[in-house]
């Protein structure tokens, strides 16, 4: 195994006080599992991080170990799986490509392309806000790792949110290689941090992570299809296991930790599965600011690849807000819960620390919150009334829909658009063939807002009813088309004038407050693209 050329010499222990880590520098007493593991506890983990995270879940040996055999067995693994699931069905000589046959390699096709368009549907929408996430080629990356994965693994399959669990993995990958572009780096960590592996390695992490959140993707005794969708529920299945563990994390964690607190919820009627599913699947990645998501999964991979302490935090999560939340009501604990967190992610790992070991970590002290009062009146007004929209209401007409008027303006501005960014983009990139570095992000971002306004011609198909949401319920409607009723604000009747013989009669039009509309979805069937993954249109795809 190739190592830094300057590691330190045997007499250092892992457990130095005077040894500390250096980014990009494998020397082996900071980086055994013992030290980085304190060091992921303590938030200090160096880079690359990624690596470190690899580590931590038993995924690669640490630099002691045959580092690069590990490495290059994974990358191996995921080559033979790629090709194993990439097979052409044309090369199947007597295949009907109508056959209903399970053996047939024509019904895996169309089963594995409805299966990528379900999970591009939610890769486009990951991370709206990061530029890194609207390239295509990244997409069809994470399309491909999601679908591997779902594939080799029937059980759970590929459920919604996996997306946004890999979505933090790449990045950091990606991150790592961009920052060691300035250091002189070992022959291991040049292997390690090869660009044309970015996709391996990702399905690496992804797979080591997933060792411990798989569990809570269960959806009890019900397996999902070939196609990667949930068969319709007839009779009472088993609850999934994300329900189980949230109970057991309220009978035996919560309510021992802070009784009152759980005294309260349960007076709320708010049952830890409401909110509690999202923190789990998605390994509290929406509960706090992106920023801090690196070394809160920092914190949790130091326990190993089965995450065996998310209870405690969990329990911490709820602790640290706990005061906003013994102010609220129903309606505004709920709401509360429902989004991101008022703490910081260190104060919630330094409370759930405490949690575990309450004589070898101190409680932290109470973290001073300036928003505290605000996040209570936000909570508490999620349901109130808002005068200013019934004011707005009254002035406009509106109804909570779309008026035809502001179609055609919307559909006129878009075509405008269609017509002149395209060309204005051209001459821009042709009268700029070296633009100045400042300018090359704007000039990327409007290049990708043209070639996403060449996509046309969308077709509209109904949905059918989430799956995700009626895990544990027997309602018969499920998986059916249904009309979903759309909410609208309290607008009073709208007096219009009109002339009956001469006289000015005043008419009173009656707004419903609740409206039916279909559900629908636009799916893309034609855009200028060369990706070889399916665009969001399946039945369109069986017939290609």
């Amino acid at each position: 195994m190739a190592t830094n050329s300057n590691n330190s010499s045997p007499g250092h222990s892992p457990s130095s006080t005077t040894l500390e880590a250096v980014d990009y520098n494998l020397q082996f007493p900071t980086w055994s599992m013992e030290y980085l593991k304190k060091a992921a506890m303590q938030q200090r983990l160096v880079r690359p991080r990624s690596l470190a995270w690899a580590i931590m879940l038993n995924a690669i040996p640490p630099p002691s170990g045959d580092i690069l055999l590990s490495i290059h067995g994974h990358r191996n693994f995921y080559n033979d799986l790629r090709n194993k699931l990439s097979m052409d069905p044309r090369a199947v000589i007597g295949d009907d490509p109508l056959s209903q046959n399970d053996e047939s390699a024509w019904k895996q096709h169309f089963c594995d392309n409805e299966l990528k368009a379900l999970i591009l549907q939610d890769v486009v929408r990951t991370f709206p806000d990061e530029t890194y996430f609207r390239d295509k080629d990244v997409q069809d990356t994470m399309v491909r790792v999601l679908f591997f994965w779902s594939r080799s693994h029937p059980s759970p399959g590929y459920r919604q949110g996996m997306h946004e669990v890999l979505a933090p993995l790449l990045f950091e990958l990606y991150c790592d290689r961009q920052q060691a572009k300035q250091y002189a780096l070992s022959d291991t960590l040049l292997n390690y941090l090869e660009e044309g592996y970015l996709e391996h390695d990702s399905y690496m992490l992804f797979s080591a992570v997933m060792k411990g959140l798989e569990q809570f993707y269960s959806t009890g005794d019900v397996i999902p299809t070939s196609c990667g969708r949930l068969p319709l529920s007839r009779s009472l299945h088993n609850q999934n296991e994300a329900v189980r563990y949230l109970e057991r994390v309220r009978e035996d964690y919560l309510t021992s930790a802070d009784p009152g607190l759980a005294k309260h919820l349960m007076e709320c009627n708010i049952s830890m599965e409401l909110f509690g599913i999202r923190w789990l699947r998605l390994l509290f990645g929406r509960e706090f600011p992106r920023t801090e998501i690196p070394n809160l999964w920092s914190f949790i991979f130091s326990d190993g690849p089965m995450l065996p302490n998310l209870h405690h935090i969990v329990v911490a999560m709820l602790m640290s807000i706990r005061t906003a939340l013994l102010e609220c009501d129903t309606g505004g604990a709920l709401s509360l819960l429902m989004r991101p967190s008022s703490a910081s992610a260190g104060h919630v790992c330094a409370l759930s620390l405490h949690l575990r070991d309450p004589i070898r970590y101190p409680s932290p002290p109470a973290q001073l919150n300036n928003s505290h009062d605000s996040a209570i009146d936000a909570a508490n007004s999620e349901y109130s009334y808002d005068q200013k929209a019934e004011e707005e209401a009254e002035t406009d007409g509106s109804e909570g829909l779309a008026e035809g008027g502001d179609v055609a303006r919307s559909l006129a501005a878009l075509a405008l658009l269609r017509a002149r960014l395209p060309s204005a983009v051209a001459a821009l990139q042709a009268a700029l063939p070296r633009p100045p570095p400042d300018a090359i992000p704007a000039l990327e971002q409007i290049a990708q807002l043209s070639a996403l306004l060449q996509c046309r011609n969308h077709a509209l198909i109904d949905v059918e009813t989430a799956l995700e949401a009626a895990e544990n319920q027997t309602s018969f409607s499920v998986g059916r088309r249904q009309l979903v009723p759309v909410m609208l604000g309290r607008n009073k009747p709208k007096v219009n004038q009109v002339k009956v013989n001469q006289v000015k009669v005043n008419q009173v039009k009656v707004i419903n407050k609740v409206k039916e509309v279909p559900l629908q979805v636009f799916h893309q069937v034609e855009c200028d693209s060369t990706s070889d993954l399916p665009f969001q249109d399946p039945l369109r795809l069986r017939t290609e």
